[in-house]
């Protein structure tokens, strides 16, 4: 196996047109057309061959929704067949449905507005950063995936399309599935004459067209043995120079073993990740919520009796993370938080990527976060943040010269309540704050 960048490839997805990108790059709605005398568009969110998704107010309830609509070159009916499957599954990691409509002669679909990260977001940034997952974060994300793709098939449909890009961590340790454009009840499985869903984690069956009737949900336990081996080993199991050397390979090549390439790997869990992974459907797993049942009970196990008593931990110093791109006034933030806490370790950086790194590396007690920064701004690295769960045990403090309301409310849903104005009582906020913050450690 080598590294390859096809770590997401395209999607083959027969109930659209995949021959390129939409005739035109024009948004479907825009920004402040109100959809059904209620839904005042915000901005755009996402968009991809199929449609976009904008955020938008809902003026009825005072709240944010999220709005998809499907291109023009598209079926209305795919867009109304996913709601309906999402519409059909309670579930945690399902997203609310709330309503369809059409807007000049457009359908759309009205849903819950999700703040975090995708998985394939959350893969990368740890690549970037060389920090892999854990034996229990990994434990924890694949179970998590599975109790919500249980809740999918008990419901009779298969997703059809599982991988990192559809699948979303939100803050809460809320995992949510995505994307059901491919959706297919577990009645209708059966032989196609047509591929989809995303080479990368393929099942065998589905490039041969194969598949047994009643088999779909087999397909999501293939895709969710390829996500476990790329949380472990960082890369996906098969490579090749083309989508058609990567099905080949699905196919034809051997199941690699988890275990023989990371050593701190659980026998259980390697066995689990090869039947998962098996080319024979009949040979895998036939019930997610068994999966999810053994990925929570391997997180369980106890651990290894140790021989002697481990070395006490050394106490780590209090530390501040000063997050600001006017390098001037993060040199004057650093000062202050030491003025406030002297004995506390101060680490300063002027991009938010960088405040990503150190925060893998090693998360602060306290984030002061400029709000407004270019490339990614203070509120996306909120999302990040909380999305990945990587900054639980700190308290993040928004430093901003002109925070709106709306941006406040933003940040307080995703659980930060403390806001520092930059004007002339800065220094003075700012110290008193983290003298209050340090005497409640």
């Amino acid at each position: 196996m080598s590294k390859s960048p096809l770590r997401a490839p395209t999607d083959l997805d027969p109930s659209h047109d995949s021959s390129g990108p939409p005739p035109t790059k024009k948004d479907i709605f825009t920004v402040g057309e109100v959809l059904g005398e209620n839904y005042e568009i915000r901005s755009v969110i996402g968009a991809g061959g199929m449609g976009q998704v904008f955020e938008a107010h809902d003026r009825g309830l005072n709240r944010r929704v999220a709005i998809k609509a499907a291109w023009p070159h598209v079926t209305a009916q795919s867009l109304k067949k996913e709601a309906q499957a999402i519409a059909a599954i309670r579930h945690p990691s399902m997203i609310t449905v709330y309503c369809l409509g059409v807007h000049r002669g457009m359908e759309y679909v009205v849903m819950e507005r999700i703040y975090g990260v995708s998985l394939d977001h959350h893969i990368d940034k740890r690549l970037h950063s060389q920090v892999p997952f854990t034996i229990a974060e990994t434990l924890d994300l694949l179970a998590s995936i599975a109790e919500g793709l249980s809740a999918v098939h008990r419901a009779g449909v298969a997703h059809r399309d599982i991988k990192p890009e559809n699948i979303m961590i939100a803050p809460g340790n809320r995992t949510i599935l995505m994307d059901f454009g491919i959706v297919l009840p577990e009645i209708d499985a059966r032989r196609s004459g047509t591929m989809s869903g995303s080479p990368g984690y393929m099942a065998p069956e589905t490039i041969t067209d194969s598949m047994e009737k009643g088999g779909a949900f087999l397909v999501d336990m293939y895709a969710l043995g390829i996500i476990g081996f790329e949380l472990l080993i960082g890369e996906l199991p098969y490579d090749g120079d083309s989508i058609a050397d990567i099905l080949k390979a699905h196919v034809h090549d051997e199941v690699p073993d988890v275990g023989l390439l990371r050593s701190d790997c659980p026998p259980r869990l390697s066995r689990l990740i090869r039947d998962l992974m098996a080319k024979d459907a009949a040979e895998r797993p036939q019930s997610m919520e068994s999966v999810a049942f053994q990925l929570r009970q391997i997180g369980k196990a106890p651990a290894p009796i140790a021989l002697a008593p481990p070395e006490p931990t050394p106490s780590k110093p209090w530390s501040v993370l000063v997050v600001d791109d006017d390098k001037e006034l993060a040199r004057l933030l650093g000062f202050y938080a030491k003025k406030a806490v002297p004995d506390a370790d101060i680490r300063i950086v002027n991009e938010a990527e960088a405040a990503l790194d150190a925060m893998h590396q090693h998360p602060p007690d306290v984030l002061l976060l400029d709000l407004h920064m270019p490339r990614m701004n203070g509120i996306e690295v909120c999302m990040y943040l909380r999305g990945t769960q990587i900054a639980e045990q700190c308290t993040i403090v928004s430093v901003s010269a002109g925070a709106q309301q709306h941006d406040v409310s933003l940040l307080q849903q995703l659980g930060i309540t403390h806001f520092v104005r930059k004007d002339e009582e800065l220094s003075k906020k700012i110290v008193a704050l983290l003298k209050e913050l340090r005497q409640g450690d």
